[in-house]
């Protein structure tokens, strides 16, 4: 993983939850593109993640993540996630913001769920070759950490965990790595790429990461 991610989690202003209140009467319409779409339901996520946890404050990590989600699906169309469609959908979403919610985008939820099937994954499931579910735990954890992390201190700790859980990982990882031919090198980069693709379309990026910690955390 390479490419450096410019991911920045989307803005929401603290008077949102009135906003959100105040919107509803014109009929919305999702995007026809699947970058637009990818952006126009990342926003919906993020109205949706504010108006349950209320106007003030940050968003959880978890939160953030299941709204990261959407760009990720968009770049794992592919056998690997492409870094440059998540930073894609990154910088198209402020841009749809206003037209996403300015509409009854409450009713734009189904049509997203129809689209990202996934996001509404909270109970997936592992691979059943270890070494599979490990490099998708390993690469889903490091992309999360890294798309935390870029966001300053606010979610340190978040980030700091997933730190802690891929340390554990590689521990066990080592040996499966080096049985299969996988060293550190471009190898293992674009394996991790793939597996990460797939961790996407697991679920929910937080129920995938609870499944892994579950399997592997200790």
């Amino acid at each position: 993983m390479s490419k450096k991610m410019t991911f920045r989690m989307l803005l929401l202003p603290t008077g949102l939850a009135l906003l959100l209140a105040a919107c509803g009467e014109r009929t919305p319409q999702l995007p026809t593109g699947a970058l637009d779409q990818a952006a126009a339901c990342g926003v919906i996520a993020a109205a949706s993640e504010r108006e349950a946890a209320g106007a003030q404050g940050e968003l959880p990590a978890d939160a953030q993540a299941r709204i990261l989600h959407y760009a990720m699906l968009y770049a794992s169309t592919g056998k690997a996630l492409d870094q440059d469609k998540v930073n894609a959908v990154s910088k198209r979403m402020p841009a749809l913001f206003d037209q996403t919610i300015r509409g009854n985008w409450k009713k734009l939820q189904p049509t997203c769920a129809a689209a990202f099937p996934a996001t509404q994954v909270r109970e997936p499931v592992l691979p059943a070759k270890p070494l599979d579910a490990m490099l998708q735990c390993d690469a889903l954890a490091e992309f999360l950490r890294k798309a935390l992390a870029d966001q300053g201190p606010t979610y340190g700790a978040a980030a700091n965990a997933y730190g802690s859980f891929i340390d554990k990982l590689d521990t066990k990882m080592s040996v499966p790595l080096r049985a299969a031919g996988l060293r550190n090198g471009d190898a293992l980069r674009q394996k991790k790429l793939e597996e990460l693709a797939a961790a996407a379309k697991l679920g929910q990026p937080p129920a995938v990461m609870q499944a892994c910690e579950k399997a592997y955390a200790t």
